[in-house]
């Protein structure tokens, strides 16, 4: 039970923050300043309870003594980031005295942050909604992830991650799971007719139409195009195909477009269920849904039909060649359509961050520009340039997780807010781990600060032993950094930007990359001036710098 008296979280409700904490009076203190502000704080004082109500509350941010009544800390922390179900959770260590290993170990264990007693109950409140901030950013990168942007759908990766996770729920406990594949008829004449603008208004309309009609617990979800399917828990292939039959009558008026009567969309719907004949696999299931939806094709559209319809043609148990590399193409536009939406929200939320300090409102975009130059002098294939690309635009987005007062300081930096800024890769990368669309990038922001001579971090790599993307990006980042205002420094003008790179070349950085921004910048200068005024335009003008911004 929890220890403060109030009511027990339900698994319903969600907390903003989890204090499992053997100082009830401290902890109360604390939550009592967090719900000033609509923080919504659960406490205990053990950990196998701290665990139980982590586990029901799903925090943002968990506080943890490193010692409790029942368990360590570090035994703590081991089943919190052993649990998937609590990915993204931001995990806050308290330890009642500076012990170098204690912390190191914390570390290595996934720990976020890490505090020594007594503690200052202004910055715990601060490193808390830093916390908060990476979180939320993270749940609404995940949502950028899984949701399709022009409908607001689960998109396809969403969608099979559901259905493998339902197929094998039905196997195992004995259910079924039933697959609705809708496809739009002759949406293409919709396109060619109307234009394309018309057609995504019938695609969001017809998005619509089906979370209207379906159950709570079913996921519509857009499959690729003008197909959209339908994931039914626990529905027989009977109530299945009586739910598309009500489909496909709505949808047809649904999906109308007022201003153009004439246009009056249809859907033609194949159904198949996890226990049908044939089906041993998630594939096997698509594959007759889709089979179905095949024959409602070429039966004239606008009808359902199942997979157990007389007459029916089994699909061939060897696909053809042809077929296979056809279903490769698909799936690889698909999944570079799907990492194409995200970094359009990612974009948007990193130029979020940037909007609240102005001196750095430019710095992931000039990166990113001057590292695709880079590239392009260097020879790199279009794939790997957009991919460094990728992390100079992304890199940055850790510094959500650092407090407004470090990033307005005016004066130096104190040795501790010094080293919560250099952390900022690492935090980009701990936000940006749950996106697997974004794995090679995570590499090369990994090891940005590593150093040519391996005195850098995380792990101390050396020479080509780091990163050829994370070699890139350092110098030109660094390059933009050197060049860009920054309150507790003048902004260097190209040459003695250079100067400074030439100084670290072989020590910091890689001396052939230096050598090669070196040789653009004799090129590029007038260009590189242009943006370079550009940013700093923005901090007296921000409404004329937008108008000189590059693409």
């Amino acid at each position: 039970m929890p220890t403060t008296g109030e009511p027990e979280t339900t698994a319903a409700a969600r907390a903003d923050v989890c204090l499992v904490a053997r100082d009830a009076a401290e902890a109360a203190q604390l939550a009592a300043r967090l719900a000033e502000d609509d923080c919504a704080v659960v406490r205990e004082a053990c950990g196998r309870d701290g665990l139980a109500m982590v586990r029901r509350s799903r925090p943002a941010v968990v506080v943890c003594d490193a010692e409790l009544p029942d368990m360590g800390g570090l035994e703590f922390l081991q089943s919190v980031r052993g649990d998937h179900a609590l990915d993204g959770v931001f995990v806050i260590l308290v330890a009642e005295h500076a012990d170098a290993h204690l912390r190191r170990a914390a570390l290595h264990g996934g720990v976020d942050d890490f505090l020594v007693k007594p503690l200052d109950l202004d910055e715990l409140e601060a490193r808390l909604r830093s916390g908060l901030r990476i979180s939320r950013l993270q749940e609404e990168l995940r949502q950028a992830a899984v949701t399709d942007g022009l409908t607001g759908l689960a998109n396809h990766a969403r969608f099979r991650e559901q259905l493998e996770r339902e197929f094998t729920r039905a196997r195992r406990y004995g259910g079924v799971v039933s697959l609705l594949m809708i496809d739009l008829d002759h949406f293409k004449a919709v396109n060619d007719t109307f234009g394309h603008e018309i057609g995504n208004e019938v695609l969001q309309r017809v998005a619509r139409g089906l979370r209207q009609r379906v159950r709570e617990i079913d996921l519509p979800a857009r499959y690729g195009g003008e197909e959209f399917a339908v994931i039914c828990p626990e529905t027989t292939l009977d109530d299945a195909f009586a739910l598309a039959g009500r489909i496909r009558q709505s949808l047809a008026e649904r999906a109308r477009v007022a201003s153009i009567p004439q246009l009056a969309p249809t859907v033609s719907i194949g159904v198949a269920a996890s226990n049908s004949p044939g089906v041993c696999s998630v594939a096997d299931l698509i594959n007759q849904a889709d089979q179905a939806l095949y024959v409602a094709k070429h039966a004239g559209r606008n009808c359902v039909v199942r997979c157990d319809a007389p007459g029916q043609p089994m699909p061939s148990a060897e696909p053809r060649a042809a077929d296979v590399d056809v279903l490769h193409k698909r799936i690889a536009a698909l999944s570079l359509q799907a990492k194409q939406l995200c970094l359009q929200s990612v974009w948007a939320l990193v130029q979020a961050i940037e909007a609240r300090d102005p001196a750095t409102a430019y710095h992931s975009r000039n990166t990113m520009e001057y590292a695709r130059e880079l590239a392009d002098a260097a020879g790199w294939s279009d794939n790997q340039r957009d991919i460094l690309c990728n992390a100079a635009m992304l890199h940055a987005i850790g510094r959500i997780g650092v407090p407004d007062r470090i990033l307005e300081s005016a004066g130096a930096l104190s040795p501790d807010d010094a080293a919560l800024l250099r952390q900022v890769p690492l935090l980009s990368c701990r936000i940006l781990e749950p996106l697997r669309v974004f794995e090679t990038e995570i590499v090369i922001i990994r090891h940005l600060r590593e150093r040519w001579d391996g005195s850098g971090y995380p792990n101390g790599l050396a020479g080509p032993m780091i990163p050829l993307g994370a070699r890139f990006l350092a110098v030109a980042e660094a390059f933009d950094a050197l060049t860009s205002f920054r309150r507790h420094r003048p902004v260097r003008s190209i040459d003695a930007a250079l100067d400074v790179l030439r100084g670290e070349s072989g020590r910091h950085f890689d001396p052939d990359v230096v050598a090669l921004l070196a040789e653009l910048a004799d090129r590029r200068r007038a260009a590189w001036e242009c943006r370079i005024e550009t940013a700093l335009a923005f901090l007296q003008h921000p409404a004329v710098a937008q108008t000189r911004a590059p693409d």
